[in-house]
């Protein structure tokens, strides 16, 4: 996982918006649940609208923003990231009131697969300390989700390891116990490791980062004109693959970690 960048200033279109924030205001007006159940039933075609969802599938060039992966491992939803209905604990016990006051903020919106969003449905577990609620809006600041959210520096506590099985994602090497706790609850919870196709997709970038680093080093006893050249060239490759635009970079960046000597490393990760 890495990082969504969101050029600050910018929005979704503005008529977009608007339409938005008049249902918001409703929202707020409604007299009771079942009212506002069905407001949000009624606009539920903003969220799914190609508006706001082309511009959030353009803030991260067409991938999910919790696997990194494009189209191919499923297709893309717009998903709340605080759910909208009820909230559950891990398990789907112990269900509350959602976060229904954010159903047509933009802000809660991440790009995310189908088969994903399927998983994570309406679990959304806290750290501690109470869930935030409409009449405290400065309550969401003082939340601790365990979820990770991929518009966080948090994103970078998700790694990548290879198995038997492919690659899958694992807590930060060096993380702290509790960064560690949240990562495998947010493998869990999103189901990471549990779509094959995604694990082997993975596994297919780790390995031509493997090579390309081992053909790095196999350069090193080369004439001095033709290791410069190879090796010039390889870095480009590598380059590339950590690219905010590359799909899967994030898994580029944990094989070069792990796999690249302190040159490689320093000549690679200079990325945004």
């Amino acid at each position: 996982m890495r990082k969504i960048l969101i050029p600050k200033g910018q929005t979704p279109p503005l008529d977009w918006l608007s339409e938005a924030d008049r249902v918001t205001v409703g929202l707020g007006e409604a007299t009771n649940e079942d009212e506002r159940d069905e407001l949000i039933e009624k606009y539920a075609r903003l969220w799914r609208d190609d508006r706001v969802r082309d511009w959030l599938l353009g803030l991260f060039n067409n991938k999910c923003w919790y696997t990194e992966s494009k189209e191919g491992v499923s297709a893309y939803h717009v998903d709340h990231f605080r759910p909208k209905g009820k909230v559950t604990d891990i398990g789907r016990l112990n269900p509350e009131a959602g976060y229904w006051w954010l159903a047509f903020k933009w802000t809660n919106y991440r790009i995310c697969g189908q088969l994903i969003n399927v998983k994570k449905s309406d679990v959304f577990p806290l750290v501690n300390g109470h869930r935030a609620t409409y009449d405290m809006p400065e309550s969401l600041e003082l939340e601790a989700p365990t979820l990770i959210d991929p518009t966080t520096n948090d994103a970078r506590l998700i790694s990548f390891e290879m198995d038997e099985d492919g690659c899958r994602a694992v807590p930060m090497p060096g993380a702290e116990e509790e960064d560690c706790l949240r990562v495998d609850a947010t493998i869990e919870i999103i189901g990471l490791n549990r779509l094959d196709r995604l694990n082997q997709k993975r596994a297919d970038v780790w390995r031509y980062c493997q090579e390309k680093i081992a053909s790095y080093e196999s350069y090193a006893q080369a004439p001095l004109a033709l290791k410069q050249l190879h090796r010039a060239l390889i870095l480009n490759d590598l380059r590339e693959c950590v690219k905010y635009e590359s799909e899967l970079s994030s898994v580029a960046e944990a094989c070069i970690r792990k796999l690249g000597n302190e040159v490689i490393k320093a000549q690679v990760m200079d990325r945004g």
